[in-house]
């Protein structure tokens, strides 16, 4: 017998033990999204200029009448005439880099009427300085790439508990260290440590909820912890809203994970890897307790039922391990999916968490439009779970990144004075769509690769999908923001359009097909399964005659 099948025979496929554990390590990826994206707050873009001579060493008011405006822009972030100064919710900018003598200030006064206290201001990140706000945004996202690498193989190692609590120690670590770093590089470090964590908790959150589930409802499973993890942008935006000092608002996103710690005697280790691990008298006590929640008698030494092949690693596998990389290039069709494959995840990657990170690029508040986008994220993942197995993974995926690539070109065609409702909309759309086509890729893409080298191509999708949110973080925080949103949105509409083309033109459709096995399989396509099935048939008739 199969560990599945014994699994769900005693205790069923979604019983409340496997509800309530699920939700459990749900809950830490909350806290997970909000780290992830609270840099666009604590950096979040408020009026400055220069400081002047004359201005006092405090509390000095931003408005003055030594300074001439550059611009004034509404509520939706749109210019209007600066004879509209002092109107109810227009905001007039001055040259923030100059003073009226040409020569530059390194000091500035900033505009407090909405925003406290920032990042930004306490380490002067303006000017010539900006590229610090992308850089500290990018350090979280270097970490990410080397917590994947590492908690990747601890998780299967060391086991799924061990290292989902030691993420969520350095999570809390890394988030008080934060909240009161002196300067901005050590600031930076505590966020790669914050981006390290992420796949601990996320990654072994999926994994654990994957293992406990049944088969249909794993597809589910991965559903509600991107529900959580949209969930938790929400959260940060509301509380991004009512608190604008950076410093408390970190604190106040770290200090739930304190509850977490609790998880050493809530969560326990992974059956199936303590199965795999053959460590049955461990799995024996885990699975006794789910029994009694769930009502259910497991029989005596029941590792006794299970298959061999439950326990060791198949030849299959060995197999796998012995293929590298450069596999991925060396034959015509699983080279073009690769190719493809690995311009996808960058630039989803990239166009995610580029809108995450400057919501109002399009127009609009930058609160109000982040908590929109994070809400319509919810729909978007059941709307993708209801259709991935309907109209197939492709369709999902190229249709996805042309409405977000679309938007934002259209967006851009409308020019500057775009209403606050089409803003947010088109936002909406953006979002939502990136969202679904993030949800689907990773359907579909261990779908394109043989079994022998799917490990080794999504592990390269992953580190690859990290330099696209890289590229995010400086084109978002320092390009759009010094030379204008055009150098945002043009890149990104034109990138998702182009990504979308891709997918239609050269990758096949998965849905309903069996995986590919082998790198034969993927070149021959259909001739090679047919020709595989008929085999035995033709042997025998070899034998007869």
């Amino acid at each position: 017998m199969k560990f599945d099948d014994f699994l769900f025979t005693y205790l069923g496929e979604m019983g409340k033990y496997q509800k309530i554990q699920f939700l459990l390590v749900c809950l830490p990826t909350i806290v997970v999204s909000m780290h992830a994206l609270s840099w666009t707050f604590a950096s979040v873009d408020t009026p400055y200029r220069c400081r002047l001579p004359s201005d006092l060493p405090e509390k000095e008011p931003y408005y003055t009448d030594l300074l001439n405006f550059t611009k004034c822009t509404n509520e939706a972030d749109g210019n209007v005439p600066i004879s509209e100064y002092g109107k109810p919710g227009i905001t007039c900018h001055y040259d923030r880099c100059q003073l009226p003598n040409n020569s530059t200030c390194a000091k500035h006064i900033f505009d407090h009427s909405k925003v406290e206290y920032t990042a930004v201001q306490r380490w002067e990140i303006t000017c010539d300085r900006s590229w610090i706000k992308a850089t500290i945004q990018a350090a979280y996202y270097v970490g990410q790439m080397a917590g994947s690498m590492t908690f990747g193989v601890l998780g299967d190692r060391i086991g799924r508990k061990k290292v989902f609590f030691l993420a969520i120690l350095i999570q809390i670590t890394c988030a008080y260290l934060i909240a009161f770093a002196p300067y901005w590089w050590l600031y930076a470090i505590a966020r790669a440590g914050t981006g390290f964590s992420h796949p601990g908790i996320f990654v072994i959150a999926v994994v654990i909820g994957m293992e406990l589930v049944g088969p249909q409802y794993r597809k589910l499973a991965s559903v509600i912890t991107g529900l959580f993890f949209a969930l938790g942008q929400v959260f940060l935006g509301i509380e991004a809203i009512f608190i604008t000092n950076y410093q408390i608002l970190h604190i106040v996103i770290a200090s739930p994970a304190l509850l977490f710690l609790s998880y050493w005697w809530l969560v326990p280790e992974s059956a199936r890897w303590l199965v795999s691990q053959k460590r049955f008298k461990e799995a024996d006590e885990v699975l006794q307790k789910a029994a009694k929640v769930n009502g259910a008698v497991l029989p005596e030494n029941w590792w006794e039922q299970l298959d061999d092949s439950t326990t060791t690693t198949t030849s299959e596998n060995g197999a796998a391990r012995k293929l590298t990389g450069a596999d991925l290039f060396k034959t015509p069709e699983l080279r073009k999916r690769t190719l493809v494959v690995f311009f996808l995840w960058p630039v989803i990657s990239m166009v995610y968490y580029g809108m995450a990170m400057k919501a109002n690029v399009l127009g609009g508040d930058i609160y109000v439009n982040f908590i929109f986008a994070a809400s319509v994220e919810i729909p978007a993942l059941f709307i993708v779970y209801l259709l991935i197995d309907r109209i197939g993974r492709r369709y999902i995926l190229a249709g996805g990144l042309f409405i977000a690539g679309a938007c934002l070109l259209i967006n851009w065609i409308m020019g500057d004075n775009v209403q606050l409702w089409m803003a947010i909309t088109q936002m909406a759309l953006t979002k939502g769509s990136i969202t679904g086509v993030y949800a689907a890729v990773y359907t579909y893409s261990p779908e394109l690769f043989p079994t022998v080298i799917r490990n080794t191509a999504m592990g390269f999708c992953s580190t690859i999908a990290r330099v696209g949110a890289i590229a995010a973080s400086y084109i978002s925080m320092w390009i759009a923001e010094q030379f204008g949103k055009v150098f945002m949105i043009i890149p990104f509409g034109i990138m998702a359009v182009s990504a979308a083309i891709l997918t239609l033109v050269f990758l096949p459709e998965t849905m309903g097909k069996p995986l590919p096995e082998s790198i034969e399989e993927i070149e021959e396509g259909s001739s090679y399964r047919s020709s595989h099935e008929m085999q035995p048939l033709s042997k025998s008739t070899e034998e007869t005659a």
